[in-house]
């Protein structure tokens, strides 16, 4: 499979320690994603320890850079 690249909403590029936040309003350190086709990104909590999996669309990222 061919590795894919994640983007925030204004088109730059995801990159892991990225802070980003949930359409709930939460905010999130991003600590990873699958590259690979599953859809989901990896995040800790701000202040947390443990991490979670959510897919993009949780914080409005995409796959495909915006136009």
């Amino acid at each position: 499979m061919m590795n894919r690249h994640l983007f925030h909403k204004d088109g730059r590029p995801v990159a892991v320690g990225d802070e980003v936040t949930s359409f709930r309003d939460e905010k999130y350190i991003v600590t990873g994603w699958e590259k690979t086709g599953r859809n989901r990104v990896y995040v800790k909590a701000v202040g947390d320890k443990y991490e979670a999996e959510f897919f993009v669309s949780v914080f409005d990222l995409s796959w495909d850079q915006p136009a």
